[in-house]
């Protein structure tokens, strides 16, 4: 089963993602800070994180900086949508960048390319 870390400070949304996600038959874990997407990554293997990039006690940046080398695909899912912020995230090797609010149908069909692209 593919297995998904959901790095979202705001509960609601994480939880929306999580629901969405758990119904189309992914396992997802939600991490509701820098910090504990760290320690989970740490302890567990993913195939897959969507990552906010403000976050509390470690930003999206520096969790994308720890996850770069470990090759685990990044999809960012932030209100942060400026061009610069956009590019800044796909340069730092992010598969994605969706800009909040996004509509759940298209991080569906988003999750579904970046899992394709890596054969899982």
């Amino acid at each position: 089963m593919i297995k998904i870390l959901i790095v979202e400070d705001e509960k609601p949304i994480a939880n929306l993602i999580n629901l969405s996600l758990t119904n189309a038959g992914y396992f997802c874990i939600c991490a509701y800070d820098g910090a504990e997407a760290v320690k989970r990554i740490d302890e567990e293997y993913f195939d897959l994180v969507l990552l906010d990039i403000m976050l509390p006690k470690i930003n999206g940046y520096e969790v994308m900086e720890y996850i770069r080398p470990l090759e685990i695909p990044v999809i960012f899912l932030t209100a942060k949508t400026s061009v610069n912020d956009k590019v800044k995230g796909l340069r730092m090797g992010a598969e994605d960048y969706l800009a909040k609010p996004f509509e759940i149908i298209e991080l569906m069909a988003r999750v579904e390319t970046v899992l394709r692209r890596y054969h899982k």
